[in-house]
């Protein structure tokens, strides 16, 4: 939750592409998520570039 708190949505980008892509070689499937909620303290610019990785990470091959 930290994470998305305190970093910029360039960087949220960056590292949610990074790991989807290192955790898509080995795994069938995987989850992204913040715990289990998206307080109202975090960046909406922020939770919008996690979910925007998201959507980049399903269009590309494994």
């Amino acid at each position: 939750m930290d994470f998305l708190c305190v970093n910029t949505p360039d960087t949220i980008f960056d590292k949610v592409l990074e790991l989807g892509r290192r955790f898509r070689k080995s795994a069938k499937g995987y989850a992204l998520g913040s715990g289990n909620s998206i307080p109202d303290y975090v960046p909406i610019e922020n939770y919008l570039a996690m979910i925007r990785a998201a959507q980049v990470l399903r269009t590309q091959d494994a």
